[in-house]
């Protein structure tokens, strides 16, 4: 895969899920806005990145140390893996083993019956299903929504009257990515996640976007094949993070 198109997407979905704090330095982010969301609470790299040297991490480590928590370093499979073996005679160990997935958009798989709608700002009963469905940080996930830049779309899908699916989508550079997708546990295997997530991709079309892109933890088999069955058949990358030992 040609690397321009890996950093389109990585920086695609950098851009759909913004931190509040993002410090750089030697070609690497330091992303952080607290509660437990890796994706911004970790250092990443940048285009045109340099390997990490013991200067650093230490710069990182002492980063992080201002707000109390260890460091966390992404790596892709593509940029900055390299590091790894540095970071591991820290004692930093390997989590989170995560891929990145891509569709065409010029033909978007048709979901019939989907009954999802499509917001354009966060209406409280999804920001409700979403806390309910998926409990992780709600005030700090609410407060990073209001960071992204437009054209984004919430999408929903009702069961007597309740939101049981959602996600959203940003369109970043021409290329949709869809984030925060979740379904109540008792309404999961029913086509639900289909219908919301279909319904970001033919919003995305529609406004000429070209690709999409999305990311699932590597070793969830169900999600992954629900994705391939909306196209989403390339592998574009994966990544991980690396974890400060606790003194």
């Amino acid at each position: 895969m040609n690397e321009d198109v890996l950093w389109r997407s990585e920086m695609a979905c950098r851009a759909a899920w913004p931190a509040e704090t993002d410090f750089c330095f030697a070609g690497w982010s330091a992303r952080r806005s607290g509660g437990n969301i890796r994706r911004v609470n970790s250092l990443n790299p940048l285009p045109g990145f340099t390997g990490l040297d013991e200067a650093a991490i230490d710069r990182t480590e002492a980063f992080y140390r201002r707000f109390g928590q260890p460091a966390l370093v992404r790596l892709m499979s593509f940029a900055g893996a390299a590091s790894e073996d540095r970071l591991a005679r820290r004692g930093y160990r390997r989590e989170g083993a995560t891929t990145t997935l891509c569709a065409d958009l010029g033909n978007p798989v048709a979901v019939a019956g989907s009954r999802a709608r499509l917001w354009e700002h966060p209406d409280p009963a999804w920001l409700a299903a979403r806390n309910r469905i998926a409990v992780s940080d709600p005030a700090i996930f609410a407060k990073m929504l209001q960071l992204i830049e437009p054209p984004r779309r919430f999408a929903g899908v009702r069961v007597d009257g309740e939101i049981r699916s959602l996600a959203y989508g940003v369109i970043v550079d021409h290329m949709l990515v869809v984030e925060s997708v979740a379904t109540d546990e008792v309404y999961r295997g029913r086509g639900l996640a289909r219908q919301a997530v279909g319904s970001l991709l033919h919003w995305a079309a529609a406004q000429a976007a070209d690709r999409a892109v999305l990311q699932v933890v590597t070793d969830n088999a169900p999600a992954r094949a629900l994705y391939r069955s909306l196209g989403f058949a390339d592998v574009l990358f994966d990544y991980f993070y690396m974890r400060q030992p606790q003194s």
